[in-house]
């Protein structure tokens, strides 16, 4: 099978080329793409399109969408340009992809859990949970579902959305303002103050993301065997339990014996956000495994990579 990580420098991006690789033949762009240039990387994933089915032949094949600059705090402006994107890669694909080759295929995006269910009612969220998003982000995510959906009703390709909780590990991109758990590892390594802006007791889902880009990779190759009429899936990508911003930090206190240092301060312009969000999966794929990385490995293994990128380069910037 052929597969093309697009996003392959971020985060997650990263961590699902590294499974594809197991059992997969993965096309490499012959160069990053610059996401600041809407045009020019319109461009790029349009000629990569045409080189990639153009060498397809009657193999398999899947895509994953994980790139996006976009967070919680994006401008409706922002997420315009990302939609615009995300919708010139949708054009290219229709225009590259051979119609013999469109059922051998599937697409992957990730979706945003908490951002999609950020104003929804009635928790445990589950994927059948009606969405109400808060954000430009969680409004360009819906949309970007939705295109999809059409997309695969009208050429009848395979797409798996994962709505994905908090992701956390390594190689998350500070420069974004997200990542909690690399920026109390990076807060300890240079016993700097976290400045905090909700409770301690804001409960989210935090998934690592070599858990999470195992189960997208094994999610993808099993839609790829089945024949099912059903094209369009969607699927939480979550972690097995929740975890108050509170005993994140006393796990982190327990497990590098330091006590995080923290301010918590009052956000004078207000959150949309809810103080919890609880998820349940109840679409099944296959079958599903329960094992994951437990919360003091993960957090153990982010530091681990954290001081190892300190000692060979500085600290880890984003490619794409």
């Amino acid at each position: 099978m052929k597969v093309w990580v697009i996003g392959r420098g971020g985060l997650l991006g990263s961590s699902v080329e590294k499974e594809c690789l197991i059992s997969s033949e993965v096309y490499c762009p012959p160069n990053n793409f610059n996401w600041r240039d809407t045009n020019l990387v319109s461009q790029d994933l349009n000629a990569c399109s045409h080189n990639f089915f153009g060498n397809l032949g009657n193999e398999n094949w899947a895509i994953y969408w994980c790139a996006g600059r976009g967070t919680l705090a994006s401008t409706i402006d922002q997420m315009k340009n990302e939609n615009q994107i995300f919708e010139s890669l949708l054009r290219s694909i229709e225009n590259t992809c051979p119609a013999g080759s469109r059922d051998r295929g599937v697409i992957f995006h990730a979706s945003s859990a908490g951002s999609i269910y950020g104003g929804s009612q009635n928790p445990p969220f589950t994927e059948r949970t009606v969405p109400k998003p808060l954000t430009p982000y969680g409004d360009a995510k819906l949309g970007q579902e939705y295109s999809l959906s059409e997309f695969s009703k009208r050429l009848g390709i395979r797409v798996l959305v994962g709505r994905i909780s908090n992701l956390y590990g390594a190689r998350q991109d500070l420069e974004k303002n997200q990542g909690l758990i690399s920026t109390i590892c990076y807060s300890i390594l240079r016993r700097q103050p976290i400045n905090l802006f909700v409770p301690l007791e804001t409960s989210r889902n935090y998934i690592f993301v070599k858990d999470a880009a195992k189960t997208i990779v094994g999610h993808v190759n099993t839609l790829i065997t089945l024949n099912e009429s059903e094209k369009f899936k969607v699927k939480l990508i979550i972690a097995e339990e929740n975890l108050t911003i509170g005993s994140i930090l006393n796990i982190a206190k327990t497990v590098f014996r330091t006590k995080p240092l923290v301010i918590v301060s009052a956000n004078k312009k207000g959150s949309t956000e809810p103080q919890n969000l609880v998820f349940k999966s109840v679409n099944q794929i296959g079958s599903s495994s329960n094992i994951q990385t437990g919360f003091s490995v993960g957090i153990r293994q982010v530091m681990s990579e954290l001081q190892s990128g300190f000692l060979a380069k500085g600290w880890y910037k984003s490619n794409d």
